[in-house]
């Protein structure tokens, strides 16, 4: 326990103690600390209108106040970053049974159903299993590494914790109890009445861990993925060309276990992962070397507008073949096609965006992928490829250059599966970080500005408008190549498209 988080437990402490008020630290706090871990944020449950406390202690500890829930007393402390420590998060809840153990039997799974004296906490000594109240034997579960609920209405109670219990499994590597599964199954259907927020918040935290693609082929499996994403049903049985080797859905679903195989390897020694992608499991030599690791670690940790943005990059690869079911078309001579299916799957992936209530920012993101993942293999395919095209490329999708090259990769070894060539998968490797040393490592004098609107004004004698524009973007678009790299050649590479252009 930081010093920190001890300092504001003993200020607690003193203040229920001279109120002869009993509080206990619960919930993931205390099954944290069952593991022998620190929790990040504390839970501490009393018998009294915990908002009122909440509002008390804020004001003691020189945090801030906010109100969660003032039907069943439950507030929130907010602490601000003290001695390098980061915020720390306090909820204060009131009891909802008379006694305590009552109460921690209507909690979601036995191993939060844990408790521990606020006094035991602070004491010096280690904690032992006897320090811990535990009704719904969550300690043995948490030995088991096994997810159970509490009791049988749990999800009932509060569908959310449908998707909490992947969420606990893929962080804590549980296994979810057959009973819970089945409990899952039959409750399914209820997500739909659980606040977008809600369902949202718990889905990205899901996405964001490294290895939560075996967690959602089993929300698929217990029938939850299809009830928070219906526009997915369709595609279950949707057939593919015979260059693929599954069906959309199930294709969707090694895109992701492909994606976070790539992702590992950024690490060194690779992050080690539960399930592999099938073309691994038949090529295990398969490279996934990036020359540019770092960078792209940095690239992949770095939020957006507050979200992991690995989460909601793994979100578009589930999202990205979303509209190929309503684009299916046969060929004459046999086979299907899927044209146009990633602008219509853009569109879809707009809607779910906006049900889930994901930021402008976030939302661009998922949608831009949806809409450009097909470019990378366009490009990489074609017989002669432009450096202009290439840099095209860049302009348009900016900063999810990274990601849609990843997924690009991704969709190529989950369309394959086992027939994957290792030829093509290391000319395809090669390419990609032909293509990400392009982009993360410009040289100075393609990105610096050399010319502005401004210029082109004062010395070509244009009028502000849409000309200008265009020209900014093809100059642009030359400096980017290396056609051009100072103010005098943007100017003349001006003037002979005006000329080309005529008056």
């Amino acid at each position: 326990m930081t010093d920190h988080v001890y300092t504001t437990l003993t200020q607690i402490d003193r203040a229920c103690t001279a109120q002869a008020l009993p509080v206990w630290l619960v919930g993931g706090a205390a099954r944290d600390l069952a593991r022998g871990a620190l929790p990040a944020d504390l839970d501490l449950a009393v018998p009294t209108d915990g908002v009122r406390l909440a509002r008390e202690w804020a004001d003691l500890l020189g945090g801030a106040f906010v109100l969660l829930d003032a039907e069943r007393g439950v507030g929130r402390v907010v602490l601000p970053p003290a001695s390098a420590q980061p915020a720390l998060t306090i909820d204060v809840v009131q009891l909802r049974a008379a006694k305590l153990e009552a109460d921690l039997c209507l909690r979601d799974f036995t191993i939060n159903a844990l408790a521990l004296p606020l006094a035991r906490v602070l004491a010096p000594l280690p904690l032992t299993p006897a320090d811990f109240i535990d009704p719904c034997g969550g300690l043995a579960d948490l030995a088991a590494r096994t997810l159970r609920l509490c009791y049988p209405a749990s999800l009932s109670d509060d569908p959310l914790r449908m998707l909490r219990a992947f969420r606990l499994a893929a962080w804590l590597e549980l296994d979810i109890a057959e009973s819970t599964q089945h409990a899952i199954q039959m409750t399914a259907p209820q997500i739909s009445t659980v606040a977008a927020e809600r369902v949202r918040d718990e889905l990205l935290r899901l996405l964001e861990y490294p290895a939560c693609a075996p967690h959602l082929i089993a929300m698929d499996q217990l029938g939850l993925l299809t009830h928070i994403f219906p526009e997915l049903e369709p595609s279950r049985h949707c057939e593919q060309p015979i260059i693929h080797f599954l069906p959309v859905l199930a294709h969707t679903l090694e895109a992701v276990v492909s994606l976070e195989w790539l992702l590992a390897g950024l690490t060194e020694p690779p992050l080690s992962l539960p399930q592999l992608p099938v073309a691994v499991q038949h090529y295990p030599d398969l490279p996934r070397h990036f020359e540019l690791a770092a960078p792209l670690q940095q690239h992949f940790a770095a939020p957006v507008q507050g979200v992991a943005r690995m989460a909601l990059v793994k979100l578009a690869v589930l999202l990205h073949d979303n509209a190929k079911p309503q684009t299916k078309q046969p060929k004459p001579g046999g086979g299907v096609t899927f044209y146009g299916h990633q602008g219509i799957g853009a569109e879809v992936a707009a809607q779910i965006a906006r049900r889930l209530k994901l930021s402008r920012s976030a939302t661009a993101l998922v949608v831009g992928i949806v809409r450009e993942h097909m470019r990378p293999g366009q490009l990489r395919d074609a017989e002669s490829v432009s450096a202009r095209a290439y840099a095209r490329f860049y302009r348009d999708v900016g900063e999810a250059t990274p990601d849609i090259l990843l997924h690009a990769l991704a969709d190529h070894m989950a369309v394959r599966g086992p027939m994957l060539s290792p030829p093509d998968w290391a000319y395809h490797m090669a390419w990609t970080n032909t293509r990400l040393r392009e982009y993360l490592l410009p040289p100075p004098e393609r990105t610096q500005p050399i010319i502005t609107g401004r210029i082109l004004m004062r010395e070509l004698g244009l009028a502000q408008g849409v000309l200008i524009g265009e020209l900014i973007r093809e100059l642009h678009e030359a400096q980017a190549v290396g056609e051009i790299s100072t103010t005098a050649e943007a100017l003349a590479l001006a003037r002979t498209r005006l000329h080309e252009r005529g008056p």
